[in-house]
């Protein structure tokens, strides 16, 4: 790294990094729920995640507006003012009692970054924009229909008919509507409105986030650059429908048993999708939500609902296709077998989303320029970076090394691996 201006832009990074680190401990005291934080959309824990990177923008003197959505924008003025914006962003809230760097991370990695600037004297080519986002873990808080990410989709104008009526805050009990004007903003521009973002304004989108599985960490290095995001399939709202009835007085060949039909079905659909994933295809899959009524069932009854999610991944279109087929007829073989019925008729589809080839070269060429050890590596997880390159804005990400998985209260990165990490995107967000 002999050239002057990595050199400069590190060293004033590095003086930085204390600054965030204690960011991430206050935030995590603040929002501390248990074992874990809980930042729940449009309710207390995001909006402390929000008040607290407006002050930090606020000491930087950054342009800051608010979109009707909620969605934070930091502006740090470039050479040519006119010229079509570089991007960066992430996300405040968490999952219930997740961990403290999902998403935050990537958000005080652009003020870390855009501070560095500041204290190298450093203008960047163009506008650099830092955006929080609400509400990207909509999965985890949101039940109805809706299609994740809304604050980076209502940003960009992608949101489905209806959807501030039919997507329901599970903090809350009310519309997706209802929880933003109730934090202060205002879904009926979100509705009737052009969208706050233009994509032919972003030169660029580039989000930093921790990596959500083991491959940097058992590999041994520190940053990866993301080759794309896989797509899903995914069933919110599955059910087994069989027959109540007592547990002791009915022979078992009479029973219509919705937990013995559900649990062959999973069987069945892990055994499937193993095949597949020794055929060598890029495969993940899970049931996060398995269970009966707590309010109907008895020890001594047989269950006549359970119900259960499914959430299918990869980077291949097809074996989405191939496991909804399967998963559709191991159902319709159980049915008939045990005389239950599978409400599976909701899928929801998400595309993969390859991110944007001369970004994630830029990148390389970066960590190259910065001496940082960067390798490719997928992303399981959805992220924001998925609906801007869904709208032609080049899109790409950096992955910083996390022990022990994320949306878990375990969640262990570095604090040297996220400074590098911030390096990376700042010379990044200079170059843009």
């Amino acid at each position: 790294m002999a050239d002057t201006f990595e050199k400069k832009l590190s060293s004033a990074v590095d003086a930085v990094i204390p600054k965030a680190n204690a960011f991430f401990k206050d935030i995590e005291k603040r929002t501390k729920d248990g074992p874990g934080v809980t930042r729940p959309p449009y309710l207390e824990g995001e909006q402390i995640g929000h008040d607290m990177v407006a002050e930090w923008a606020g000491e930087l003197d950054l342009e800051t507006s608010i979109d009707a959505a909620g969605n934070m924008y930091m502006v740090y003025p470039g050479e040519d003012r006119d010229a079509s914006v570089a991007m960066t962003g992430s996300h405040m809230d968490t999952v219930p009692k997740g961990g403290n760097y999902d998403g935050a991370a990537g958000v005080i990695a652009g003020l870390a970054a855009l501070d560095g600037f500041r204290r190298a004297e450093i203008t960047p080519k163009r506008d650099v924009v830092l955006m929080a986002i609400r509400a990207e873990e909509a999965g985890s808080w949101f039940t109805g229909k809706h299609g994740g990410h809304m604050g980076s989709r209502a940003a960009l104008g992608m949101y489905m008919d209806n959807e501030l009526e039919t997507a329901i805050h599970l903090g809350t009990k009310t519309s997706l509507g209802e929880a933003m004007a109730n934090a202060g903003f205002d879904p009926d521009k979100v509705a009737n409105e052009p969208p706050h973002l233009k994509p032919e304004r972003i030169a660029s989108y580039t989000e930093l986030h921790i990596e959500q599985g083991p491959v940097l960490q058992t590999e041994g290095h520190p940053i990866g650059i993301v080759t794309g995001i896989r797509g899903n399939r995914r069933l919110k709202q599955g059910k087994v429908l069989g027959e109540y009835t007592h547990s002791g007085a009915v022979p078992q060949h009479y029973r219509h048993d919705a937990v013995l039909a559900a649990a062959e079905f999973i069987n069945r659909l892990e055994k499937e999708g193993l095949d597949l994933i020794d055929q060598g295809r890029d495969l993940v899959f899970s049931s996060g939500i398995f269970h009966t009524d707590a309010d109907v069932n008895t020890l001594s009854k047989v269950s006549g609902q359970l119900d259960f999610t499914l959430d299918m991944r990869s980077m291949d279109v097809s074996a989405l296709d191939e496991m909804q087929k399967i998963v559709t007829g191991i159902a319709h073989d159980i049915a008939e077998k045990r005389g239950v019925t599978f409400d599976i008729s909701d899928f929801a589809a998400v595309a993969p989303s390859p991110m944007h080839g001369d970004e994630r070269a830029k990148l390389h060429e970066g960590a190259k320029a910065l001496g940082i050890d960067a390798i490719d590596v997928a992303s399981g997880g959805g992220h924001d970076a998925a609906e801007f390159e869904r709208m032609g804005v080049p899109a790409s990400m950096i992955f910083v090394r996390n022990d022990r998985g994320s949306h878990n209260p375990d969640e262990a990165m570095d604090i040297a691996d996220f400074a590098l990490g911030v390096r990376l995107l700042a010379w990044k967000l200079a170059m843009a």
